[in-house]
């Protein structure tokens, strides 16, 4: 047998280092073809985006859309966050078509705040190549921005919240058509002093897509109660204490052909019952015409024979108002 030459140290060295820089390499194109598989993939693309929405960084989320907030009409939605309304989200398919385009496919659910009752919606994002990180790592784009519409119809007053923004329309009771980032969730609602809407959630997972939506505003019990103390306050000071048959500027009275021998007092049997309904005017409701009951007392001599008796009756009258709603949330009111 032949003598086996040593290797000397130099020589073992420069392997061992060589070999661990053969690994290095291995390593670095392994995790390259990882993070392009997972990362920087079309799905990782698509998974980054939609979790930006979710977590409520709409900054984040509308420059991985492409897409810009250009504070116009219509836009106000796009910078109102949709944070952790979008639950068990995956990923649930991906095809390639031609030219490279990627179809993500992504599903999720939503859930009130009242139940875990869920619906399970899907979204289909097309993205598509838009070159290299350092020439290793693929960056991808939107094919088409992943926007969707909302149209908003607040029903008698334009104005309406949406998780919990104040968004304000151009008139009440038509559609507002609003550009949102897709998948959208929100939860449309009104809430001021005197009006309320129960919050509705509206979906539009649809890329292009457009959803209607309706705020049906409302007067709160509370507004029902001032308007009802107002009313109720002026029958009470303004036209009780007249002591005249045709009280001014109020909705009752009582003409006697007789002569009268007493000043006539007026006291309330029943006050006229109060409920509001909205106009054709943003800002003005209505006192539903209503009946109520006066009561007067007087006395009086007949023309006709010279007697005296006493008037002690019920006199039935309607009332019927508009209520403006001021900017600084005062009310007035007018008789109709």
């Amino acid at each position: 047998m032949g003598e086996r030459t040593a290797l000397s140290p130099t020589t073992r060295a420069a392997l061992i280092w060589g070999g661990l820089a053969a690994l290095v390499i291995v390593l670095f194109i392994v995790a390259v073809v990882i993070l392009n598989a997972t990362v920087y993939s079309a799905k990782g693309f698509v998974h980054s985006y939609v979790d930006a929405l979710n977590r409520g960084d709409t900054s984040s989320a509308l420059a991985l859309a492409g897409v810009q907030a250009t504070g116009a009409s219509g836009d106000e939605l796009l910078t109102v966050p949709e944070k952790g309304e979008l639950r068990r989200i995956q990923i649930t398919a991906e095809r390639e078509s031609a030219g490279g385009v990627h179809r993500v496919t992504v599903s999720f659910d939503t859930s009130s705040d009242l139940g875990d009752t869920s619906t399970p919606h899907t979204t289909t994002f097309a993205v598509r190549p838009a070159g290299k990180i350092g020439g290793l790592f693929s960056q991808w784009q939107f094919q088409t921005a992943p926007t969707a519409s909302i149209d908003v119809t607040p029903l008698h007053d334009p104005r309406f919240t949406a998780n919990g923004s104040d968004v304000t329309t151009l008139g009440a009771d038509v559609a507002s058509r609003f550009t949102v980032l897709a998948p959208a969730v929100y939860s449309l609602a009104h809430d001021t002093m005197y009006l309320t809407a129960t919050p509705e959630t509206t979906v539009a997972d649809t890329v292009g897509g457009v959803v209607p939506a309706t705020v049906d505003v409302q007067p709160r019990a509370s507004f029902v109660a001032k308007v009802r103390a107002d009313v109720d306050k002026y029958l009470r000071t303004d036209c009780l204490p007249q002591r005249v048959l045709l009280p001014s500027g109020c909705p009752f009275g009582q003409e006697v052909d007789d002569r009268l021998t007493s000043t006539p007092t007026w006291s309330m049997t029943t006050y006229p019952p109060v409920s509001l309904d909205p106009t054709d005017t943003a800002g003005v409701w209505k006192v539903v015409t209503a009946t109520g009951e006066a009561h007067l007392r007087v006395g009086a001599e007949s023309l006709y024979d010279g007697h005296d008796y006493t008037i002690n009756e019920d006199v039935p009258f309607t009332v019927g108002y508009q209520v403006l709603i001021g900017s600084n949330n005062g009310l007035t009111i007018t008789p109709q």
